[in-house]
């Protein structure tokens, strides 16, 4: 594997990352306003919380494929990095939509109890 696929799957993991940073960050700011929940609220914190179970996901997959020996007999290359990148991606959005790890359901369930314990 070359400097240039590592630096690019590493900017990318990096720039998924700082969205979900701004997104969490975003459901933080509403819990630390002493606003009601609202429904808008509640919909920021439903999609933070399901983004951050697709990032697990996404990670779990990327670490998986890490240990997969290559043989270098049929390799794609650059572009197969990309496509498996990619599809790891979709398909970690795909799982967490399905909410079968539960993960953002547990996120949110905190968070509502945060937002319940403001006055």
């Amino acid at each position: 594997m070359s400097d240039f696929s590592i630096h690019g799957l590493a900017a990318q993991t990096v720039n998924q990352a700082a969205d979900m940073n701004n997104r969490l960050s975003r459901a933080e700011e509403i819990i630390k306003s002493n606003k009601q929940a609202s429904p808008d609220n509640d919909d920021a914190i439903t999609k933070a919380c399901a983004d951050m179970e697709s990032l697990f996901i996404y990670q779990l997959f990327k670490e998986m494929r890490a240990t997969i020996p290559k043989s270098g007999f049929i390799s794609g290359g650059r572009a197969e990095e990309v496509y498996r990148s990619m599809l790891d991606s979709e398909l970690a959005k795909e799982l967490a939509k399905r909410n079968d790890l539960g993960l953002a359901s547990m996120l949110r369930s905190q968070l509502r109890k945060e937002i319940a314990k403001k006055p």
